[in-house]
């Protein structure tokens, strides 16, 4: 393998067009990891583009399109980016659709949901929704993913795909003393009964 890594660029000007963007340009600043006078770093591009998309799924537009614009000047070795924002459609979620759920009911894992059906995208309603469904304890993996409604351009279907794991516990045993001779013992423990949560 040869290996010619070329010279190493540092960032010259960062710049945000905002003329589409619902979010003022100010924020999106706060948003971007990478300043003028830093050495290039794709990592840091590639994050800052995810803060300012997530920022907007906050808001609804689930289908933003982020771009870093480059300026390169090939003789001093320095680029320059322009962050290009564009929200697009403001979406909301038409329906929650659960699988994998064979032992606990349908309502079990509704009710730790925070994202609405009917009501906008939210980013981090969605993770809070995960996360206080992994909390439960009841599942060995719980997996959400958005799939876009088709003949719409703002709406979405959240597919939660969940693998239930073991809830229910057997213990017995058993013992011999000189006061009370043999003694047997046992227990059941099952922390979502009947699949109720209970």
């Amino acid at each position: 393998l040869n290996i010619a890594e070329g010279e190493k660029y540092t960032v010259s000007d960062i710049r945000v067009a905002d003329a589409k963007s619902v979010i003022p340009s100010a924020e999106i600043r706060k948003m971007i990891a990478i300043k003028s006078g830093d050495a290039f770093s794709r990592e840091a591009l590639t994050a800052s583009s995810g803060k300012i998309s997530e920022r907007l799924g906050e808001d609804g537009y689930a289908f933003a399109n982020v771009n870093a614009v480059p300026e390169i000047n090939k003789e001093k070795h320095q680029v320059a980016f322009t962050f290009v924002v564009d929200p697009l459609q403001r979406a909301y979620v038409r329906r929650i659709n659960v699988t994998g759920n064979d032992k606990t009911k349908d309502e079990v894992i509704r009710r730790e949901f925070r994202q609405m059906e009917g009501g906008w995208f939210a980013t981090s309603k969605i993770k809070k929704s995960k996360q206080r469904i992994d909390k439960l304890g009841f599942f060995a993996s719980v997996n959400v993913e958005t799939q876009a409604v088709q003949g719409t351009n703002d709406q979405l279907d959240l597919n939660l795909s969940i693998a239930e794991k073991p809830t229910g516990n057997f213990q017995a045993g058993m013992g011999f003393s000189n006061n009370e001779g043999l003694t047997f013992m046992g227990g059941v423990t099952q922390s979502n009964l009947f699949g109720t949560g209970n």
